[in-house]
């Protein structure tokens, strides 16, 4: 039981913190859950994530380029397809260590990746490496967000809010054919949902006290650091 209150309290901070400032949900609240218990991703995770990711969509709905999002929603389905196989081909006693590098490797390409323009190849292979990265290990954000970060900040928070709902739940719908989804996971998901509401709440009283910037900073850190306990388990 202490686990999964201390479990629901990080996805509260993670959803509080993407709520209010657009960063923090995956990058952070992954690699903490894969150290409290390695069950809890990705599909509980996913599962208790879709809730916020529509509310932030239809919040910015207006914001929402639909061409470009159809065309990324069409990369992140053959992404997913190909993380859910991946996945179900990997020993579980490997798992932790796999987490371990896509969590790494989600923070080296948020810090290093290369400025890209929203064009048709860009949204597609954006798109299909979030689908493979956030199936494997609930990480959408970090390939999908290089496409977007040069549109302006609402229409960005807009159009990552719709892509992660489509996102996560193609990716519960994915995993549970090939049968890493089942009534463990989706007991475990909807421990996590309460948290995501209190985190939701919340964000509006956190919206004015925080520099996106540095706490772009201290999530990457903590997601490293995590990433790096993981691999030497």
């Amino acid at each position: 039981m202490p686990v999964l209150v201390l479990a629901t309290l990080v996805m509260a901070v993670g959803a509080a913190l993407q709520a209010a400032v657009g960063i923090g949900l995956a990058l952070l609240v992954v690699p903490l859950l894969a150290l409290i218990d390695v069950r809890l991703i990705p599909g509980p995770m996913l599962l208790a994530s879709v809730a916020l990711a529509v509310m932030m969509a239809y919040r910015g709905r207006a914001a929402i380029d639909r061409p470009a999002l159809a065309l990324s929603l069409v990369g992140l389905c053959v992404g997913t397809a190909v993380g859910a196989l991946g996945l179900s081909l990997v020993a579980p006693d490997r798992l932790t260590k796999l987490f371990g590098l896509l969590i790494l490797a989600a923070v080296l390409v948020s810090l290093f990746g290369p400025s890209v323009r929203a064009s048709r190849g860009a949204l597609l292979a954006g798109g299909g490496a979030a689908g493979i990265m956030g199936t494997m290990v609930g990480i959408h954000g970090p390939p999908i967000a290089l496409v977007f970060q040069n549109a302006e900040p609402a229409q960005a928070r807009a159009m990552l809010g719709a892509f992660f709902a489509v996102g996560y739940a193609i990716s519960v719908v994915a995993l549970a054919a090939v049968g890493l989804f089942g009534r463990q996971e989706l007991a475990l998901g909807l421990v996590l949902l309460p948290g995501v509401g209190v985190g939701y709440a919340t964000a509006p009283l956190l919206g004015g006290f925080l520099d996106r910037r540095r706490l772009r900073i201290f999530i990457l850190a903590i997601s490293g650091a995590s990433a790096l306990l993981l691999l030497v388990r």
